[in-house]
């Protein structure tokens, strides 16, 4: 399977620029089997929706995931939920969730608070996977490997230097699991980078499963 780990659609992340059903149609005409939406799921975004009536953050965040999904499969594309987390105190750094389950996303505000150290606690004892994403571009702060299960080696974005070739060789130093995304924000992004499995990937589940036995190749 054909996998995207990182990508926005505009109705959450105000960064993005292209809407869900726009994004579903990119990827499948790219040849993708699954499309994992890591919206940015933080303090300032929460912010900007309270502002603009949507004062729920975390309900409006998986109310918009669903109508993806929904679209998702009437394209016949896997569209899965993922994040892209920022803690208040660790104001430049970006994360990259798969497998969190409902009840922690709901307590949105307890996320924020936390720090890299906690949550990767959190992620361990509750058995989803935390990465840093894009850890080596300007402005962002090593991260202590121990909290982390893996980091984003290959970032795609073509509008920033994520540094890759530096990024594979902390993850090699740390043993650290390594990930590829496009990091889609506009059209231009879409179908850029990811991963290729022969395990078959039906749900989060199943690619949690894939992600932590390492059973993928990074394209």
């Amino acid at each position: 399977m054909k996998i995207e780990l990182h990508a926005h659609t505009s109705e959450v992340s105000f960064c993005g620029k292209v809407p869900a059903k726009e994004l579903v149609r990119l990827y499948r005409e790219a040849g993708y089997d699954c499309l994992v939406i890591t919206n940015h799921f933080n303090d300032y975004t929460a912010k900007l929706h309270a502002e603009a009536g949507r004062p729920d953050f975390p309900k409006y965040y998986h109310e918009e995931y669903e109508k993806a999904a929904r679209l998702g499969r009437e394209a016949g594309l896997l569209v899965l939920c993922g994040y892209e987390i920022r803690f208040r105190n660790n104001g430049v750094n970006d994360y990259l969730v798969y497998g969190m389950p409902r009840d922690i996303e709901e307590d949105a505000d307890r996320i924020f608070s936390m720090d890299p150290h906690t949550f990767g606690e959190l992620a361990r004892k509750r058995n989803f996977l935390f990465y840093q994403a894009h850890p080596f571009r300007n402005e962002m702060r090593i991260t202590d490997p121990a909290d982390l299960f893996g980091i984003e080696v290959n970032n795609a974005h073509p509008r920033h230097d994520s540094r890759n070739d530096v990024a594979k060789c902390w993850a090699e130093k740390f043993r650290l699991h390594g990930i590829s995304g496009s990091d889609c924000h506009q059209v231009q992004d879409a179908g850029r980078a990811g991963i290729l499995t022969e395990e078959p990937v039906r749900d989060m589940d199943d690619l949690v499963r894939v992600l932590r036995s390492d059973l993928y190749t990074l394209f």
